[in-house]
């Protein structure tokens, strides 16, 4: 797959998928920022903490009031 069809193939996809997308990637691209300033952190730690802050969120979500 060449890098146009990478891109209508992500264009296709779903608004919400995206964005699942786009958050779940959030540990990552933490990481890979702080090792590229010479302060690595070990990724499972951050999808941790991640995986931690969106369960809090979770009740929050907008639609889920009681």
């Amino acid at each position: 797959m060449d890098w146009k069809q990478a891109i209508e193939r992500w264009r296709a996809l779903p608004q919400e998928t995206r964005a699942r997308i786009r958050r779940n990637r959030i540990p990552l691209n933490v990481a890979e920022s702080m090792d590229f300033e010479k302060e690595p952190v070990d990724p499972r730690t951050l999808e941790q903490d991640h995986a931690r802050r969106v369960t809090q969120r979770e009740p929050s979500k907008p639609g889920s009031v009681s």
